[in-house]
């Protein structure tokens, strides 16, 4: 009974610790993401890479609604097996610091921000913000993406933040 008990105790300390440490995307962490975006301009030079901050907002809005699978893509053998490699290296190598992220890595075609074409500033900054509270208010489980395949949503939001987080860094507004 007393090892039963102990067992318990672990598991709920295990739990919260858990929900702790996946839990980063709240509202004071959206809040800071918010006003990072808020504080970009479109002339911001970025760090690294060739991206300019539009593209760059622009980028990480496709990223969203591709990660959402917004538009029912049909993951190919390559798309799987680089996810499942991702996912893995995000996980294990660089343990969710996205400042160890390499930089100038390629993205895939859909939110490839060379096809960022005639785009208004302003708006974009309005959608991504939108996306981030859509994202912040996710509900489900898990979420079924082409590039992941079915992750829960706390690892959901966390691989959203991230990646915002990273190329808001790039253009030093975070």
């Amino acid at each position: 009974s007393n090892n039963l008990n102990l067992w318990n105790i672990n598991f709920i300390i295990i739990k919260i610790f858990q929900k702790i440490i996946f839990n980063r995307f709240k509202k004071m962490e959206l809040n800071k993401l918010i006003c990072a975006i808020n504080r970009l301009t479109p002339e911001a030079k970025p760090k690294w890479g060739k991206m300019s901050a539009t593209q760059m907002i622009w980028h990480c809005k496709k990223f969203i609604i591709f990660y959402q699978n917004e538009k029912n893509y049909s993951p190919t053998l390559m798309t799987k097996t680089l996810g499942y490699m991702h996912m893995f290296f995000l996980r294990h190598i660089i343990k969710w610091d996205y400042d160890k992220y390499p930089k100038n890595t390629p993205t895939l075609k859909f939110f490839d921000p060379a096809r960022a074409k005639d785009i208004d500033f302003e708006n974009e900054k309005k959608e991504l913000i939108e996306r981030l509270k859509m994202v912040n208010k996710y509900t489900k489980k898990f979420i079924i993406n082409p590039m992941h395949g079915k992750i829960t949503r706390e690892t959901f939001k966390e691989v959203v933040r991230g990646h915002t987080s990273f190329h808001l860094k790039q253009f030093d507004v975070l």
